[in-house]
């Protein structure tokens, strides 16, 4: 079966290629033209290209697609070859084969074990009441068990940002935390959202007789029609 115009156009894009198209409509077989392409055209081996998908599922189907149209091609058979071997997978599995090859970098044990669906939320909540075991009680009345259970959280949910943190000295959280700030601030006046509530809200008052009628536009009130 040979391409379409636009399915050969994406194919054979000399640079990247964004595609958007409904189920059925032949992407798998276009990502395999396109894997042909860099064999053929770009004079890649099958072991320097990686193909991504997000389930295992797809990454099979595109792999039976890329052995079958290398199968109906003039290549030989080590390029067949080169293909069984070749990272053809999920986001996740490239992950941990990047992790298991570069283990030394990433400061992790060569024999780490990915965790499921079902074990990832039970290790994190195990991790969770370790760390909150860990915390001195003077600190959880001070600070209050909801807000640093919240911050704790936080810092599970990015382990990465949380590691940056701590690995600052704690006279330059301030610092950090006010220009976290201040970009905020900016990047919140140049939206759309900030410049439609200053033409709103001058056209607001409070009620009759309300303290806060005065104080500024900055107040929230009902709006004069």
């Amino acid at each position: 079966m040979n391409p379409t115009p636009q399915q050969a156009e994406a194919a054979n894009a000399l640079g990247s290629v964004a595609v958007t198209a409904g189920a059925g409509t032949g992407k798998t077989r276009m990502l395999a033209w396109r894997y042909m392409h860099h064999i053929e055209v770009d004079g890649l081996s099958p072991l320097q290209i990686v193909a991504v998908t997000f389930t295992d599922k797809a990454a099979d189907e595109l792999r039976a697609r890329i052995r079958k149209t290398i199968a109906e091609s003039a290549l030989s058979s080590d390029i067949f070859a080169q293909v069984e071997a070749s990272q053809i997978s999920t986001i996740h599995a490239l992950a941990a084969r990047v992790c298991r090859d570069f283990y030394h970098i990433a400061s992790i044990p060569p024999d780490f074990e990915i965790l499921d669906n079902a074990e990832s939320p039970m290790w994190v909540t195990a991790q969770f009441e370790k760390a909150m075991a860990a915390i001195e009680p003077a600190i959880i009345s001070e600070l209050g068990y909801t807000w640093l259970s919240h911050a704790l959280r936080q810092l599970f949910a990015d382990p990465l940002a949380a590691e940056t943190a701590f690995s600052r000295d704690t006279s330059a959280w301030r610092v950090a935390i006010e220009d976290a700030v201040t970009n905020a601030v900016s990047d919140l006046r140049a939206t759309d959202a900030w410049e439609r509530a200053r033409s709103l809200l001058p056209t607001c008052s409070g009620a009759a007789g309300d303290k806060l009628e005065e104080a500024s536009a900055s107040s929230w009130g009902h709006c004069k029609h």
